[in-house]
């Protein structure tokens, strides 16, 4: 993994007064992007970190904007792994290598990157291209550690963990179904952005759509990413409205 400290770019070994207690829901897939625009693939997980302007770690292909974290160490390992494990995009191997180059020594990830036949923008693993053009994109936290870490802790942002983890069968409704509800299944107390998870894997696998954005409404309220599901007292088989920013056929 990429390395870093509190005021340089040198990892810092010692994570004192960091706990383990907190459990990461899964975050929303990255979803594919349009042609060769960059989009931020690290605003889905602001509620987790906030990247200093001007400040950054890592070197070569790992260089990357430096962050502050609002959760520890445990809790960005769990979360580095939910976001390996759950790419649906593209192709699983490539992953795999990316996964492998990031905790590789520059040299070495320099000839498996030339190995791989991958294509990174702005000589950066954020941001890379296979040898047919698709695209995978790269958060930070999966290559650098925080610089620091927030005493603005991630439990007050809003996804306060008091719910039940009793299932809910929820049906999806969209613009772009054309008349057809799909029916997902998600836990009272796993975030909106995991339902986002759960909608977004379903969609590709039914449907093929692809999207750069979605909005989530219950009864005409817009559903937060940093809240559980169960902060919106959604009855069995409630009807969850998605609006979805369809990505134009190329």
């Amino acid at each position: 993994m990429g390395s870093c400290c509190s005021h340089s770019e040198n990892r810092e070994g010692n994570h004192q007064g960091v706990h383990q207690q907190q459990i990461i829901p899964r975050v929303i897939g990255r979803q594919q992007q349009n042609g060769n625009v960059i989009q931020d693939v690290n605003e889905q997980y602001k509620i987790y970190f906030d990247i200093i302007e001007q400040q950054f770690s890592g070197k070569g292909l790992k260089r990357t904007q430096a962050y502050k974290s609002h959760i520890d160490i445990g809790q960005i390992d769990r979360l580095r792994n939910v976001f390996w494990e759950t790419r649906v995009e593209g192709k699983q191997e490539i992953w795999q290598i990316l996964r492998s180059i990031i905790n590789e020594e520059e040299e070495t990830a320099r000839l498996l990157v030339q190995e791989a036949e991958l294509k990174p923008i702005k000589d950066s693993l954020q941001h890379v291209y296979d040898k047919l053009g698709q695209k995978y994109d790269v958060p930070i936290f999966c290559i650098n550690d925080p610089i620091e870490y927030s005493n603005e802790k991630f439990e007050d942002r809003g996804l306060i963990q008091n719910y039940s983890n009793e299932s809910l069968k929820l049906i999806i409704r969209s613009a772009n179904l054309n008349g057809k509800d799909i029916v997902v299944e998600c836990k009272q107390n796993q975030s909106v952005i995991d339902l986002k998870e759960i909608i977004n894997v379903e969609l590709k696998k039914e449907n093929q759509i692809q999207f750069e954005s979605m909005k989530l409404f219950y009864k005409g309220k817009d559903m937060q990413d940093n809240y559980q599901v169960g902060r919106y007292n959604l009855n069995k088989e409630a009807i969850i409205t998605a609006y979805l920013k369809i990505l134009p056929k190329t």
